[in-house]
């Protein structure tokens, strides 16, 4: 018998966003899934992993294959997902293209990040020029092809400073405390984004349009002592906690951007990008959901309510209690 459910291609499928996705979509047991992968990393055991839950791998390079080759990846394919790394964002417009050209019905390029305007990130301008150039070519379309954009704020995996039984993934930079700490800040477990993306991509009332998914919205004060207090280690990390302004985090965004376009270092790139991200988040205020709705955001949790989201306080509960950084 075939199988007629909509066959989703997602491209990034072993990063951390990727696999949360695909967590989603086969727990939804609405789709039939893609995955894209370079011949080098066709036998590596993420890839055999996902081969063993029923995915498709199929083999080629998005970023530096022919339009001909680019259009035999997407055949078939119904839904195109992005989760592509921070580095690869502009290299998906050739994909983009061929999807569209293909008929693709649904495309979602990677954003999965949080929200705001241009001229505050390099890489949240990178996102929104690959928006604006999708726009263009969906528009062109004349209805066979429609996009989605989909943000998540930030992760609640990122908002956790270390504790003897689980370190934050970000390192000494888990322990920075912002001088402005009073800003509303949208937070969602990482692991958790794949039932609502799974319900968002082939929601007709999602099609051209921009979608928010949160679980918590907290101020940076209230997250903290959120954290602090499951920790069980507060006075520990209070005594580790290193004060950053917004003028220290531009400084630091200027070298490290300098660095990165000298180097090509990955690491350089990072913290480029979370100085710049800080100064969005918690000095500007932009990662809140008022500010995502004033950006034209529809509401993930209004649109759908049966799904319960897990507020940050049991979050930290388990993240520390289970001693692992997820």
């Amino acid at each position: 018998m075939v199988d007629t459910k909509p066959l989703v291609l997602v491209l990034g499928a072993t990063g951390r966003t990727g696999k949360s996705v695909i967590d989603g979509l086969l727990q939804s047991g609405k789709y039939r899934i893609a995955a894209l992968t370079r011949s080098a990393s066709a036998s590596k055991p993420e890839v055999d992993a996902l081969r063993s839950r029923g995915v498709e791998i199929r083999i080629g390079d998005y970023a530096a294959d022919p339009p001909s080759k680019l259009s035999e990846y997407v055949e078939g394919v119904n839904i195109l997902l992005s989760t592509v790394s921070a580095l690869a964002i502009e290299e998906q417009k050739s994909i983009l293209k061929a999807a569209v050209d293909a008929g693709v019905k649904r495309i979602i390029p990677c954003d999965f990040g949080t929200p705001g305007g241009k001229g505050v990130r390099g890489l949240h301008d990178s996102k929104l020029d690959i928006r604006d150039y999708l726009k263009g070519l969906t528009a062109a379309s004349n209805g066979a092809s429609a996009y989605t954009f989909i943000d998540i704020g930030w992760w609640a995996q990122l908002a956790v400073p270390s504790a003897s039984t689980a370190p934050s993934p970000l390192g000494p930079m888990g322990d920075e405390y912002y001088t402005e700490d009073d800003k509303p800040v949208l937070l969602t477990d990482i692991d958790r984004i794949g039932p609502y993306v799974a319900r968002i991509i082939s929601d007709p009332r999602t099609a051209n349009q921009y979608v928010i998914i949160w679980e918590d919205e907290l101020s940076f004060k209230e997250s903290r002592e959120l954290a602090e207090a499951a920790s069980g280690e507060a006075q520990s990390i209070r005594g580790r906690r290193a004060l950053v302004g917004k003028d220290a985090l531009a400084q630091r965004s200027a070298e490290s951007k300098a660095a990165y376009t000298k180097t090509r270092s990955f690491e350089a790139h990072m913290v480029w990008t979370f100085s710049e991200y800080m100064i969005s988040i918690h000095f500007l205020g932009e990662n809140s959901l008022a500010n995502a709705k004033k950006l034209g955001a529809l509401d993930a949790r209004e649109l759908y309510p049966d799904i319960v989201p897990k507020r940050f306080a049991d979050f930290v509960k388990d993240f520390y209690g289970k001693g692992e950084a997820h």
